[in-house]
C-alpha cells in the first residue's frame, strides 16, 4: 500500500500554508546573512590564531537548527511552524 492517500483539500488550509511558506522563504533569505557573519567571525579567529569563538559556535548551532526546522516545515515533513509563529525552544546544551 502506498503512503500517499488522496484526501479532500481545504482551499483555506492551502492558502494559509502558502502564506507561511512565503514568509519562511523571506526569513531564510535574511538568516543566511547571519550564517555568513558567523562564518566570517570563525574564519577571522582562525586566521589570527585564536581558538574558535564559543559565542559564534552557539549562534551557528541555533541558526542551523532553526533553518533545519524551517526546511522541515517547507518540505511538508511537519506541520509544526517554527519561530516566530511558534514559541522558540532553547534546548542547546552548554
Amino acid at each position: 500500500m502506498s503512503d500517499f492517500e488522496p484526501r479532500d483539500i481545504d482551499p483555506g488550509h492551502f492558502f494559509v500554508r502558502l502564506f507561511y511558506i512565503l514568509v519562511y522563504l523571506a526569513i531564510l533569505a535574511v538568516v543566511r546573512f547571519v550564517l555568513w557573519g558567523v562564518l566570517l567571525i570563525q574564519l577571522g579567529c582562525h586566521l589570527i590564531g585564536m581558538s574558535p569563538n564559543r559565542g559564534a559556535q552557539k549562534t551557528g548551532q541555533v541558526v542551523s537548527e532553526y533553518i533545519y526546522k524551517i526546511w522541515l516545515y517547507l518540505s511538508y515533513n511537519t506541520d509544526d511552524r517554527p519561530f516566530p509563529f511558534r514559541k522558540r525552544t532553547t534546548d542547546i546544551e552548554d
